[in-house]
């Protein structure tokens, strides 16, 4: 078979990895992929064994990011055309139906997302009409769609083996607790920061950019904290940093399938999550700490649970491990795979 991505960006987020992840293992059955994209950030990702084509357009919005799509489908000819986001979902239905080409959608976050959003009506609305797949990678995600399709459930890949050859990073005798992700108001980092400030023995890590970067900065300078909180911005290597904490904090107010949280399990470090659905979805009661949703006192007093007892700590990473342990690249590309196969 012969697939064709389209995402608007490589930068190195987690749907650019499970996309990563996808063709690989999709290439060494041999099948033949192409992904196609507009712009690269801060980092060129891990696309350099892949095939990509970048397109010259751009905005989603300009005319010729269409005509340049539809052009690459006719003359390279996938059987099936897969898009991910919202900006590539739209001018990819589009572009689907010109050509006659097969149209599997991903959906990559929750309801909750899209509230509000011009955009993800008209998404709804071109999808109704013209995918002939739709695949949620998460419960949430599913949920979203279930009034307007049968949406498949497709559980994101979790690379196990790799992160199983990475040394943990020594982040010095201090406990160490590492947020990773992007620094924007729904992920709640200043509640990770105010919690942390409670507890004078501990660093902070936060690995990521985003639009909060500077407020973050001077909340951690106005808690006077911030000579034990460090920003490392856009972390290629991020593994070992994973590996070496005490505890992995995620305190999101929503998400679909969240890749680090997946890894922190998959890396055997103990994880405190907000409690909302997708984190319940992925974690038991028996698999991670959880906090109230933007609650400081909680969120410290879980921290503090979470580094007092470490013999608890190491059994609920245990469990969290095995609850992943089956979310291979191999099992995620067979699910993929039947899918194309079904279409055609």
């Amino acid at each position: 078979m012969k697939i064709l991505h389209l995402i608007p960006s490589l930068t190195g987020g987690g749907a650019e990895r499970q996309l990563a992840y996808l063709t690989r293992e999709l290439r060494k059955r041999g099948h033949q992929t192409l992904i196609a994209y507009k712009r690269e950030g801060p980092a060129p990702w891990q696309a350099e064994d892949l095939p990509v084509q970048r397109l010259t357009a751009s905005r989603h919005r300009n005319p010729r990011f269409l005509g340049e799509v539809v052009a690459l489908i006719r003359s390279w000819r996938p059987d099936v055309l897969q898009t991910w986001f919202v900006e590539s979902d739209i001018v990819g239905s589009v572009a689907a139906a010109l050509t006659r080409t097969r149209w599997v959608l991903r959906e990559p976050s929750s309801g909750e997302f899209y509230a509000g959003r011009l955009k993800a009506s008209l998404r709804v609305m071109v999808a109704r009409l013209a995918a002939d797949a739709i695949v949620a990678n998460s419960e949430g995600g599913r949920a979203y769609w279930a009034r307007h399709a049968q949406p498949r459930l497709i559980a994101n890949a979790v690379p196990i083996e790799d992160l199983d050859q990475v040394t943990p990073a020594d982040l010095g005798p201090a406990p160490a607790m590492v947020f990773a992700g992007r620094l924007e108001a729904m992920k709640n980092v200043d509640v990770f920061i105010a919690a942390a400030a409670q507890l004078p023995e501990v660093r902070v890590i936060v690995c990521g950019i985003g639009p909060r970067r500077a407020q973050l900065e001077h909340l951690a300078a106005e808690l006077r904290i911030d000579d034990r909180v460090c920003f490392t911005g856009h972390t290629r290597d991020i593994w070992p940093i994973v590996k070496g904490a005490a505890l992995f904090v995620s305190l999101s107010d929503f998400e679909g399938s969240p890749n680090a949280v997946l890894e922190a399990f998959a890396a055997g470090t103990p994880a405190l999550l907000s409690d909302i659905a997708a984190h319940r979805a992925i974690a038991g009661d028996t698999s991670a700490y959880f906090a109230p949703l933007r609650d400081v006192e909680a969120t410290a007093a879980a921290m503090r649970q979470a580094l007092a007892d470490r013999g608890e700590a190491a059994a609920r990473a245990r469990n969290a491990r095995l609850r992943v342990a089956s979310q291979s690249s191999a099992a995620m590309a067979d699910a993929y795979e039947e899918l194309y196969e079904s279409l055609l």
